[in-house]
């Protein structure tokens, strides 16, 4: 039997977001399509726990929460404290910009361990045990979705002096960074790569600006490689969900969502953020209205997002819209369950459109040849990079910024009418896609069963 291959991924990954999810086993089915591999990660929990091929390690272990915390608006604790952890960051960025350089408590203590571990210490612990499953990974991969930041690069590098090599695959870089020292911090690491893939040409070229040395290229989105759940698996979702009577007719699957760039940059006309997730919520319920009053098709919302946080879970979204469009609950529903990003690709696979707000359930619909409806904002380059570009679905895309009902209506009204024809170039893309992320994980899969077998014969 072949033995797993063990890649660790030492970014924070919120497996909430099936989004994020979709691009780790992504990684892994591009890299190991015949299933032996497993992933190790960090998250936002509080212990270890492994869960369908992936292990899960608590963030805190390497990098000190307040590192993580990001600004928003709000007025519980949890808000300010995080708020204030990045406006803390911010300040020394621009007052000691040297601090980057700088290893963190959580960091310098995992490396004591792993040290002594390395050395033939006794794991103590669960956590040392743990660890030392860390230390005994064959390889690491960095370049997780926009996660590939300096912390990153101190923990690669605390891995790479235990002889340990990697490689970038999927990253989206900024078009600038805070700091030049922490341009030089990722530079000193990510000079070392064996690889180094970014998921958009955009990205690429930043990369390329200030990395050369690393040779960055463009490869789609890992996310695009992940495999759907089997069919019987989806067939087992919508029995035990009740939604076999849903099914009895075409259904077009939405997600929903409010991040950033449509909470911040659309509905432009509204005067308060407030305010124009409250329209952005209104307009969605008018879409639903015109589909459940003019098409013979059901509505299903999927929450692609549950988290982290509550401001994050698509569920909250997809609730108002059906709210507010008011109808009934045999014609639109939510599936209100949590599931994995294999799954909820199945069943986008069963629909007979897709309407999104979610950037990989898009990258899902192309996976399965669902035709689909981008709604986003034009600040946001995922689109132009990920969906326009990438996807070749710059026609099936409708911007948030300054909507107009009508328009809205009308765009969907001519992207459902040639759903044949978009399921066709689907088709063609998605094939186009598999065979260059194939081609380029044969050289990867080599460097990484390569340094696997240096590290048997070592006797790890």
């Amino acid at each position: 039997m072949t033995r797993s291959v063990h890649i660790f991924i030492p970014e924070l990954v919120p497996l909430e977001n099936k989004g994020e999810e979709a691009i780790v086993r992504g990684i892994a089915d591009v890299l190991f399509p015949d299933g032996n591999c497993e992933i190790h990660l960090f998250d936002e929990v509080d212990e270890y726990r492994h869960e369908n091929g992936i292990h899960v390690y608590p963030v805190s272990w390497f990098i000190s929460p307040w590192l993580n915390r990001e600004f928003g608006l709000g007025a519980s604790w949890e808000k300010i404290r995080d708020s204030f952890s990045s406006l803390v960051r911010n300040a020394l960025h621009v007052a000691f910009p040297k601090w980057v350089a700088s290893h963190c408590g959580a960091l310098r203590r995992s490396a004591r361990t792993m040290r002594a571990l390395h050395d033939g210490q006794a794991p103590s612990c669960d956590r040392d045990r743990r660890l030392l499953q860390i230390l005994n990974c064959d390889y690491v991969v960095v370049g997780h979705d926009g996660a590939l930041d300096e912390r990153v690069c101190q923990v690669v590098d605390l891995m790479q002096s235990f002889g340990k090599q990697f490689g970038v695959f999927g990253v989206e870089f900024p078009t600038r960074f805070k700091s030049e020292q922490i341009e030089s911090v990722m530079r000193n690491t990510l000079q070392h790569a064996e690889f180094f893939f970014c998921r958009t040409p955009a990205s690429r070229d930043a990369a390329m600006s200030v990395f050369p040395e690393g040779q960055p290229s463009y490869l789609p989105d890992p996310a695009f490689g992940m495999k759907p759940a089997e069919d019987d698996e989806a067939s087992a979702l919508i029995e035990q969900a009740g939604l076999g009577e849903l099914f009895n007719r075409p259904v077009i699957v939405c997600t929903s969502c409010e991040p950033g760039p449509i909470s911040r940059h659309c509905f432009e006309e509204a005067v308060s953020p407030g305010a124009r997730l409250e329209a952005h919520r209104r307009l969605y319920a008018e879409l639903i209205k015109h589909i459940v009053a003019t098409v013979d098709a059901n509505v299903l919302f999927l929450p692609h997002a549950i988290g982290p946080g509550v401001s994050l879970d698509d569920r909250r979204v997809a609730r108002s819209v059906l709210d507010y469009a008011g109808v009934p609950e045999d014609r639109a529903r939510l599936l209100n369950s949590v599931h994995d990003a294999k799954l909820l690709k199945a069943i986008i696979g069963r629909g007979e459109f897709l309407i999104a707000e979610r950037i990989h359930s898009m990258i899902g619909a192309v996976g399965v040849a669902t035709p689909f409806l981008c709604l986003g904002s034009n600040t946001d380059r995922r689109i132009k990079g990920i969906i326009e570009d990438t996807a070749e679905m710059g026609d099936s895309i409708y911007y948030l910024n300054s909507p107009v009902k009508g328009e809205l209506i009308d765009k969907f009204e001519s992207t459902w009418k040639r759903r044949d024809e978009v399921r066709s170039r689907l088709d063609r893309v998605r094939t186009e896609l598999w065979q260059k992320l194939s081609l380029e994980a044969e050289g990867m899969r080599e460097r990484i069963l390569h340094a696997s077998s240096d590290a048997e014969r070592a006797g790890r």
